[in-house]
C-alpha cells in the first residue's frame, strides 16, 4: 500500500531532522529518539507485512539485507567512520524499510540494490559534493564574485563569520598563531578561547570558517535522495559498462 510508505517516509523524516537538530547543537543524540522512531513505525511495518504478503524466499532474502546492512553500519562505526548516532539511524531504517518504499512514480530513477538503509547510506556519502555546490553558490550570492579570487577553496567550504559571534562546532580557515601573524590556512584548526582573543586583540572582526557538520545531517540528505530519486551509487554503477563500450 504506497500510502503507507509515505506516512512512514514522512515520520522518519521528522525523527531525522530532530536528529540532525540534536546533533548539530550539542553533538549528543538520546537513545530515546531512535526507540521512538521505531516504536512509531512498527505498527506500520507490521501491516503491511500482513497486508501485503510475499513468497517465503523474499522474506529470507530481505532478512538476510537487513542483516547484512546491519552489520555493515556497526562495521563502519567499529572502525571509526562516522559516529554511534549514524550507525544507530541506519540500522534503524533497515528495520523500519524492510522494502524499499514506493510512492506513485517514487523513486524516479530506480530501487537500488533493494535495500532502502544501504541506498540512504550510499547517498550520504556522495552529498558532500552537493553540499561544496551548495556552498559556493550562497558565498557567490553573499560574497559576490570579486572575492572569489584568493578565496576559491573557501568558498566551497566555509563561509565568513564575525569573530565575536563565532558559531559552535565551526573551525577556522584563518587565525592569529601564537607569535601574533595572521594566518590562512587549507586544512581548518579547532578554535580555542585563547585563538579568539588573539582575533580580537589584533582586531580581526571577520573570520572564514567550516562548519563541522555531523554526518546525520548527510544520512538526512541521503534519506531524502532514496526516496525521491533512488539509489545514486548504483546508477553510477550501471552507467560504468556503457562508458567503457565509448
Amino acid at each position: 500500500m504506497p500510502v503507507i510508505d509515505l506516512i512512514k517516509f514522512i515520520l522518519v523524516l521528522g525523527f531525522l531532522l530532530y536528529a540532525c537538530k540534536l546533533d548539530i547543537e550539542s553533538r549528543i543524540v538520546p537513545n530515546r529518539v531512535w526507540k521512538y522512531m521505531l516504536v512509531v513505525t512498527l505498527p506500520f511495518t507490521v501491516f503491511q507485512i500482513i497486508t501485503e504478503p510475499r513468497p517465503e524466499l523474499h522474506y529470507m532474502l530481505t532478512g538476510i539485507q537487513i542483516l547484512m546492512v546491519i552489520s555493515l553500519a556497526y562495521f563502519l562505526y567499529y572502525i571509526g567512520a562516522y559516529g554511534g548516532a549514524d550507525a544507530k539511524a541506519i540500522m534503524c531504517l533497515a528495520v523500519i524499510f524492510p522494502f524499499y518504499p514506493a510512492y506513485h512514480g517514487f523513486p524516479i530513477l530506480n530501487f537500488g540494490f533493494g535495500s532502502f538503509a544501504f541506498s540512504t547510506l550510499a547517498n550520504s556519502v556522495l552529498a558532500a559534493p552537493a553540499l561544496l555546490a551548495g556552498m559556493f553558490i550562497r558565498n557567490l550570492i553573499v560574497e559576490g564574485v570579486r572575492e572569489l579570487k584568493g578565496n576559491f577553496l573557501y568558498y566551497l567550504t566555509g563561509y565568513r563569520v564575525k569573530v565575536q559571534n563565532l558559531p559552535k562546532f565551526h573551525n577556522l580557515l584563518e587565525y592569529v598563531d601564537e607569535g601574533g601573524k595572521f594566518r590562512r590556512v587549507r586544512r581548518a584548526v579547532e578554535p580555542d578561547d585563547e585563538m579568539i582573543e588573539r582575533l580580537i586583540k589584533k582586531k580581526v572582526d571577520v573570520v572564514w570558517v567550516t562548519p563541522a557538520l555531523p554526518f546525520l545531517v548527510f544520512i538526512t540528505a541521503g534519506y531524502i535522495v532514496a526516496f525521491t530519486f533512488g539509489d545514486l551509487l548504483y546508477l553510477l554503477i550501471s552507467k560504468v559498462p556503457a562508458i567503457l563500450s565509448w
